[in-house]
């Protein structure tokens, strides 16, 4: 006798659009947040999805040279920190968003 398991995946893109000009991004599987991230408004598409030229932003309140992704949830409502937004760049290094 064999067990056959069926399970339904849900993917589930929650997309919320701040006053300024990003938007934040997460996407779900079922209940597991995958990827959360920040982006500019104009370089998504309108599934969340980002252009080809767009960046992924992340939040973190480390310095620059200590700052990590780390794949958790803000506080859309007294999030107000988008000095410290970060990118990686194509060489692989952690670059702050306004640091250039």
């Amino acid at each position: 006798m064999r067990t056959i398991l069926k399970k339904t995946l849900k993917m589930e893109t929650k997309r919320h659009d701040f006053d300024n000009e990003f938007a934040y991004i997460e996407q779900w599987r079922n209940t597991i947040l995958l990827d959360c991230y920040f982006a500019e408004k104009d370089s998504l598409f309108p599934d969340g999805t980002i252009k080809g030229d767009g960046k992924k932003y992340f939040y973190s309140n480390l310095p620059e040279d200590k700052a990590e992704k780390v794949v958790k949830s803000v506080d859309l409502y007294k999030f107000d920190w988008f000095d410290r937004l970060f990118y990686i760049d194509d060489e692989g290094k952690v670059r702050q968003i306004n640091g250039e």
